[in-house]
């Protein structure tokens, strides 16, 4: 059984939290290419577009598609993304649930294929994540958004030896494309487009978002969950983030997640993950994600970084609706000015050596981003509004620069 098809009216469209689409990511400023790829090794390059959803309840409601690019073999899936407020719950996860998911469920994966490379019988299997974030001097023109340190976890019950395991989060963690993204500094580039033809029957819609389940082919892809309990990582207490605390110096925050095996017979790297912003009004969120490269089939719902690469989308476009609200405060000849609408189209191009061999290793080698505009604005102010956003991308920052990346492995229980 399907998920049902969207319901639209004259007025608004409902839209599933995830869902299945027969169209790939229509972007309009950006070509999608997939890059070559050498001998040995597995390119994914990722495409998605964001566009706003309309919501006098909620300002900050999009939706993006996602797919990799150059093959038929991936479907194409449309999430949409939500914050939560101080009144209100959040309809959707937000961009650094959905980042995060990306980057333990991608984790999960080398680990998983490290098994199968290394031929390891192993009893259980599980990540637990947890993302610091910071946003700096805000409601001012250095209002900046970092990711911080990232603490990954590996939990393995397994007669294995010591050194076995070593082995396998030796090559899990070289092999780990997302830790790769945030370790290393990533090639990024952006651009600003001014309206033109990409508003042809573009624009944002009126909808809603009113049910958090998501149904495809008889799984449930999307559902509010319980509060989180990892084993080996401390949750912390909530952040409220509210009209007083925009004018503090920092204000930091912290997403978690854990990951571990759907134990599909048919999809062995389904898997689902449990999420949460540690934040005031931020639900958590189970969701699943599907590596099964190779296997016969339909994919069963999106992978680790068609995660990843929504996430650090939808995470631009979050940063477009601030400076939407609030630009006009911190520049005020900006006030003069109206944009209209905007969307963001991205494309990041991921890269596998050595693929399914001990010497597997993984690579994040570009962010191609485009912010497109429209609306009654000078060139000028049009680049103070693209920068300051970038600026304050968390996301971004992450591909940009070095983050610190922590992982322990327990075996048994045991920390190695």
């Amino acid at each position: 059984m399907k998920a049902k098809t969207q319901v639209k009216s004259s007025l608004s469209t409902e839209y599933h939290v995830q869902s299945r689409v027969q169209n790939s990511p229509e972007s309009t400023a950006l070509k999608p290419t997939k890059a070559e790829s050498p001998q040995g090794s597995a390119n994914e390059n990722i495409s998605v577009v964001v566009e706003r959803i309309l919501n006098k309840d909620s300002s900050m409601l999009k939706k993006g598609t996602v797919q990799p690019v150059g093959t038929n073999k991936f479907s194409a899936w449309q999430m949409t993304c939500d914050e939560g407020g101080l009144s209100y719950e959040q309809s959707s996860p937000n961009p650094l649930s959905y980042l995060t998911t990306g980057i333990t469920s991608n984790l999960l994966t080398q680990l998983q294929r490290g098994i199968e490379i290394l031929n390891l019988d192993i009893d259980s299997l599980k990540v637990e994540v947890k993302v610091f974030f910071r946003f700096h001097a805000p409601m001012s023109t250095q209002w900046a958004g970092f990711t911080d340190k990232v603490i990954a976890n590996i939990l393995i019950e397994s007669k294995e030896p010591a050194e076995k395991i070593s082995e396998l989060k030796e090559l899990a963690l070289r092999s780990w494309v997302a830790g790769a993204a945030l370790a290393h500094k990533t090639d990024i580039e952006p651009e600003l487009v001014i309206n033109g033809h990409h508003w042809d029957n573009k624009g944002s819609m009126n909808g809603s978002v009113p049910d958090d389940v998501s149904v495809d082919n008889n799984l449930t892809l999307t559902a509010k969950g319980s509060m989180l309990e990892p084993e080996t990582i401390e949750v912390g207490k909530d952040v409220g983030i509210g009209p007083t605390s925009l004018f503090k110096k920092d204000i930091r925050f912290a997403v978690v997640a854990t990951a571990e095996s759907a134990h599909d017979s048919q999809s062995p790297c389904l898997q689902k993950i449990k999420v949460r912003a540690i934040q005031k009004n931020y639900t958590p969120w189970v969701l699943y994600a599907d590596d099964s490269y190779g296997y016969d089939g339909l994919d069963k719902a999106p992978s680790s970084l068609d995660y990843l690469t929504a996430g650090t989308a939808f995470c631009l476009a979050s940063q477009l609706d601030l400076n939407f609200n609030f630009f006009r405060i911190i520049n005020k000849s900006f006030s003069k000015h109206q944009i209209e609408d905007y969307r963001v189209e991205q494309q990041i191009n991921y890269r596998m050596e050595n693929f399914m061999t001990p010497e597997m290793a993984g690579y994040a080698d570009k962010v191609i981003t485009k912010i497109v505009l429209k609306g009654h604005v000078s060139e000028e102010n049009s680049n103070k509004f693209f920068n300051q956003s970038l600026q304050m991308c968390f996301a971004g920052e992450a591909f940009k620069d070095e983050i610190e990346i922590v992982s322990t492995i327990y075996l048994n229980g045991e920390i190695q």
